[in-house]
């Protein structure tokens, strides 16, 4: 099975920022349920500063969004491999990418894991490692091809059932 594949910057910044977004709130949500709590137990004296402190946290959330934006805008900017067109072939044996710039080959014994997310397959080579496929190039059909070829080479995997 052959898989044609394109990844544009908004396809590159959703797929980072879904998968940071924990990331990217939960530290702010604790500081602004801390920040709340002592704002209420608070005497008037403290009032003050805890509101320049919310206002501080608000500012330092916004810096963090801005910021992911521009690191992810870098990252796929300096990597033309990202860019490419890429077809991916799966076979029973191995998984084979072929961009524009690179050809490689691995086998399915040496995959560390694959997860299956609600867009995107991704095919971890070590555990930091990965490809990312979009699933909006595949057909319905290949994507459970996909799964079997997955499952039949006892990959380590968590893929979906839809």
């Amino acid at each position: 099975m052959t898989v044609e594949t394109r990844i544009v910057f908004k396809d590159f910044l959703m797929f980072n920022l879904k998968n940071s977004l924990i990331r990217i709130i939960v530290f702010p949500i604790i500081a602004l349920i801390f920040f709340g709590i002592n704002y209420y137990n608070a005497d008037n004296d403290n009032r003050e500063f805890l509101e320049s402190s919310s206002v501080w946290l608000l500012i330092f959330f916004v810096f963090i969004i801005i910021r992911t934006y521009f690191s992810v805008r870098k990252i796929f900017y300096s990597n033309q491999m990202i860019q490419e067109n890429i077809s991916y072939t799966f076979t029973n044996e191995n998984i084979q990418s072929k961009g524009e710039t690179f050809d490689s080959e691995f086998a399915w014994n040496t995959v560390y894991k694959v997860k299956e997310k609600k867009d995107w397959f991704l095919i971890y080579q070590t555990a930091q490692i990965m490809n990312i496929v979009p699933k909006k190039f595949f057909t319905k059909d290949q994507i459970l091809e996909f799964r079997n070829i997955v499952k039949n080479n006892k990959v380590r995997s968590k893929l979906r059932n839809d």
